[in-house]
């Protein structure tokens, strides 16, 4: 690649470390983010959230975040989100149109250089996180070589993007082919830049080695939930159907498995005639899953509620009785399934990803295995119906045992305080 337009620290007019330290002598950092997403922008996702509820708390300690992202919606270019600094930029990398997608690369770039040099003006930058393969490249072109890197891998961009070709057709295609290599050699590049990479769990540092070979060593600091948000007393639960209730929270796209969890319900359904399957978030395979839910039986006990504000979703959870986490493929963490153990409502899952290691140990607190042998309907099936079997006292006390395990394992206390450590730890190098 060509030499990156580097916006360069004058040593001569400035101190090597952020404004922040020297004013009032403590170890604050500047850290500048390279997100994807970043909640509450429209349509961000997990990945947006975990940027959001990490950097707020960095705030809160001390530190100085910025966060440059892609623009979504109406938001504005440049603002604040609870304190932090947000630049955003525009560019689609959403489509096929590879040649639409270069043509706004140099725009995008020069919005870039410019919201870093902007955040290196109010206080040096001590530290980049890249957070997203595209605002990461960009970001990196426009940050000094003596500038620390690490990167938290969430998932690997481009096997999700085939996983989702394959589902929008199983027809050879060579154009989304090299769409997927192109991903992989942007996201492979960005790695690369890193001096250390994150991941939220085991399973996707796995992924981190098999699929890109570890160019840089890898730490595992899992996510966490926000425990006083997310609580089983919240005053303002969610409407829901059915005795029992059963909830899942994830956009309606492939690998999610909500063709599994319809299967899965349909085959418990006449044993357990109160049940009810309530459906949140939105996405392309709505129709499709409506219509099996017809197909199978069930559509007039399962609702799909669509988008779910998140101002609602403690109310929603609180209200269920039992969450169901289908995934079929490529759960990096689950940050869902946090939120509902810290609601105070057990969980259901296929035994896919990091999911194994968000509930491990919580079987032996809870009255029947969380996990389901394998990711088929029958095996779901069996595991909701030991669960749907429980009399209402065991379901209670398994509500309060999955709080306490969120509330001892997983807050995002727990998970600032690591990366904290993390940062500094690269600074000291």
């Amino acid at each position: 690649m060509e030499s990156r337009p580097a916006v360069r620290r004058d040593e001569g007019a400035r101190p090597a470390r952020g404004l922040l330290s020297v004013l009032d002598g403590t170890s604050a950092m500047h850290l500048l983010v390279a997100a994807h997403d970043l909640y509450p922008d429209s349509g961000s996702g997990g990945t947006g959230r975990y940027v959001y509820e990490t950097a707020r708390r960095l705030l809160d300690r001390g530190h100085r975040v910025s966060v440059v992202t892609r623009r979504r919606g109406d938001a504005p270019p440049r603002g604040t989100v609870d304190g932090i600094d947000v630049y955003r930029y525009d560019v689609d990398v959403a489509g096929e149109r590879g040649d639409r997608v270069l043509r706004q690369l140099p725009g995008a770039l020069r919005r870039v250089a410019d919201a870093v040099t902007e955040a290196n003006r109010r206080a040096l930058v001590d530290h980049v996180s890249f957070q997203g393969p595209v605002t990461s490249l960009f970001v990196d072109r426009c940050v000094d070589d003596s500038v620390p890197r690490s990167a938290t891998f969430h998932s690997p961009w481009p096997t999700e993007y085939r996983i989702r070709a394959r589902e929008e057709s199983d027809v050879s295609n060579p154009r989304r082919e090299l769409n997927a290599r192109a991903r992989a050699a942007v996201e492979r590049y960005v790695l690369g830049q890193a001096d250390h990479v994150v991941t939220l769990s085991d399973y996707m540092r796995e992924q981190y080695r098999r699929v890109y070979d570890a160019p840089a060593p890898a730490s595992v600091v899992p996510g966490g939930v926000d425990v006083e948000r997310f609580d089983p007393a919240v005053d303002d639960r969610y409407d829901v159907e059915g005795d029992p209730a059963l909830l899942t929270v994830r956009r309606l796209s492939p690998r999610m498995g909500h063709d599994l969890l319809i299967d899965a319900f349909a085959r418990v359904a006449d044993d357990h005639p109160g049940a009810h399957l309530h459906v949140a978030g939105d996405g392309p395979l709505r129709r499709d899953l409506e219509r099996r839910a017809a197909d199978r039986g069930v559509a007039d006990r399962t609702t799909f509620h669509g988008y779910v504000p998140d101002a609602d979703l403690p109310g929603a959870y609180a209200a269920a009785d039992l969450f169901v986490l289908p995934t079929t493929q490529l759960e990096g963490f689950g940050l869902a399934t946090l939120e509902a153990l810290a609601a105070g409502t057990p969980v259901v899952a296929t035994p896919v990803g990091g999911t194994t290691e968000v509930l491990d140990g919580l079987d032996d607190a809870v009255p029947a295995d969380p996990l389901a042998r394998e990711a088929t309907p029958p095996a779901l099936a069996d595991r909701l119906d030991s669960w749907l079997d429980l009399p209402d006292e065991k379901l209670r006390a398994a509500g309060g045992a999955s709080r306490t395990h969120a509330c001892r394992n997983f807050t995002w206390k727990s998970t600032v305080d690591s990366l904290e450590r993390f940062y500094e730890s690269r600074l000291r190098e």
